[in-house]
């Protein structure tokens, strides 16, 4: 073999070696330069508020904190109030709309793909006989109360694990409120609606204590607050000396007012 064939050869050799060294490079190319990208979608990550509402069976709204230290204004969905001010002619129109293709409502009403409705307020939670609830409906404990309705009608997958209901939910809190109001008002003798929740007055120390939160009528300090032991004097309690008085001397005269 002669010289140049010899080259040719070598040549070839090192063309492949580059070519599969270039190849293995690559992915890591590929991906480092879309990295930047990748990394601010997930550094957006997903709003205290969207994470509540992930969690829970109601959704509560966070108003983020302007800078470190500032405290956070969480909202909480008053159901009671809610269903005192609900609309039933809107939950009547909701229901005709979203729930009527497999339930009925009226008493003596046929079951259909879901179960009659009718007197559902404080029922059990299967308890139509002979109709054939899913097994995480028919092992499921308690009743429907109007906290389980809500929680159920937000989100049926989310509430109960297993339920055959393929019902994607009422996200609206007034929505919801209406549709368990003309629940209730299709109910004999429906359980009262819940109470609304207490409004903290302004200026009310109890309702909202400085240095701790409200349980069961009593402050209770929060992690970090000083308490004062029993008999000694609290923070504000405690007078101190402005800082250009000298202190009362104990041998000094007392000075008297003349006598009239």
């Amino acid at each position: 073999m002669g010289e140049l064939g010899l080259n040719k050869i070598i040549g070839a050799v090192l063309a492949t070696a580059l070519g599969i060294m270039f190849l293995m490079q690559l992915p890591s190319i590929v991906f480092a330069s879309g990295a930047g990208h990748h990394g601010d979608e997930h550094g957006e990550a997903a709003s205290l508020s969207e994470q509540m509402c992930q969690k829970f069976h109601y959704c509560v709204e966070v108003a983020e904190a302007a800078g470190a230290g500032a405290a956070a204004v969480v909202e909480v969905f008053d159901l009671g109030a809610a269903l005192a001010s609900a609309d039933l002619s809107r939950g009547e129109r909701l229901f005709a709309s979203q729930c009527a293709t497999c339930h009925t409502i009226n008493a003596g009403g046929a079951n259909g793909t879901g179960p009659n409705l009718h007197n559902t307020v404080g029922a059990d939670k299967a308890h139509i006989p002979g109709f054939a609830y899913s097994g995480a409906l028919t092992n499921a404990e308690g009743t429907w109360t109007y906290e389980n309705l809500d929680g159920w009608l937000n989100n049926p997958a989310g509430y109960l694990r297993g339920t055959s209901m393929s019902f994607a939910g009422i996200r609206r809190d007034t929505d919801r409120a209406a549709v368990i109001a003309y629940l209730a008002a299709n109910t004999e003798n429906a359980p009262a609606f819940p109470e609304p929740l207490p409004v903290a007055e302004e200026g009310d120390i109890d309702a909202v204590p400085s240095d701790g939160e409200l349980i069961d009528g009593e402050a209770v300090p929060v992690e970090g607050a000083v308490v004062p032991a029993e008999g000694e004097a609290g923070p504000a309690e405690t007078e101190t000396a402005p800082a250009d008085e000298a202190p009362a001397t104990p041998d000094a005269p007392v000075e008297e007012a003349p006598a009239e």
